[in-house]
């Protein structure tokens, strides 16, 4: 196992019910049968929540942890995104 410093950990949140919409219209080109299921989507909510979550909540915990809307333009979360990460260095 590395030892790799985490200085930050940015996630893009998008509720449930857009990413199961986003994910079904993938699936109609993607090629992938993951995402032509929504049970089988919903599930793969239900291990986030099990296990990527406690995961955030240790980041969140030491203040590494940054939540950026999913949804919107490409412009709208390329901006959040970066705006977080230049909020970081910023306060280094």
């Amino acid at each position: 196992m590395k030892k790799t410093q985490i200085n930050l950990v940015l996630a893009l949140q998008v509720n449930e019910e857009e990413l199961v919409r986003r994910l079904l219209e993938r699936g109609k080109t993607s090629g992938r049968s993951d995402d032509t299921s929504e049970e089988v989507i919903r599930k793969r909510f239900q291990v986030y929540s099990n296990d990527t979550e406690p995961v955030a909540q240790h980041y969140k915990e030491d203040d590494k942890f940054k939540a950026i809307p999913g949804e919107g333009s490409i412009d709208d979360i390329f901006n959040g995104l970066t705006q977080a990460i230049d909020e970081y260095n910023s306060n280094k």
